[in-house]
């Protein structure tokens, strides 16, 4: 197969990339600084000649943008935003453009559309969608995803939430963090936590 990694170079992306090529895949990664063969020059902004990578896709997979792993004060909230947006808005423009569409595109989203709860388990068929600066974001990044529709590509968001892995993700730094003695349970110690273990 012929999968495409936008914003592939974090360490969600680079453990995706090495499962589907020991898997025998092709992989490319879209990368604001490429630096191996099998990454491609954008900005995540504008169509450029990344967009002909798109053809004959099988599978699209989109996870750019900011982390949140930074101070919500306005600039950043608005890279946070404008980096989701963005991107997901101009893999649409080329996958248009496409005459041969890649078959499924899959694009990152987040748990924390969801309210918090400690005893409703929100699914895509119940989940309670609440209204605040990080709610909002992920409304706004799926309507731009699922606004345009292609009878031949069928479109995922995926609402993962917390990663962690030994090497990356949330785990190094909560690791770090009770080293220096500021560990322990996090409020009562008994609330439910979604997450993806790699």
């Amino acid at each position: 197969m012929k999968i495409i990694i936008a914003g592939g170079t974090g360490f969600l992306g680079e453990n995706l990339e090495k499962y589907f090529t020991e898997k025998g895949n092709q992989v490319y990664i879209l990368s604001r600084n490429p630096k191996r063969h099998n990454e491609i020059c954008w900005n995540a902004k504008t169509t450029g000649k990344w967009v002909d990578i798109l053809e004959n896709a099988d599978v699209l997979i989109n996870l750019t943008g900011k982390s949140v792993d930074c101070r919500y004060h306005e600039k950043n909230k608005q890279e946070i935003y404008s980096s989701r947006i963005d991107s997901t808005q101009i893999l649409q423009e080329a996958v248009n453009r496409c005459l041969h569409k890649p078959r499924i595109w899959l694009n990152a989203s987040s748990a924390t559309i969801y309210v918090h709860s400690e005893k409703h388990l929100n699914t895509e068929a119940n989940g309670i969608i609440g209204d605040d600066f990080s709610m909002n974001i992920c409304k706004s990044w799926e309507e731009a995803f699922f606004t345009t529709k292609h009878s031949e590509v069928r479109k995922v968001a995926l609402r993962t939430s917390i990663v962690f892995g030994n090497n990356g993700g949330a785990l190094p730094k909560l690791k770090m963090i009770t080293k220096i003695g500021l560990g322990g349970k996090q409020g009562r110690g008994n609330q439910m936590v979604s997450w993806i273990p790699y």
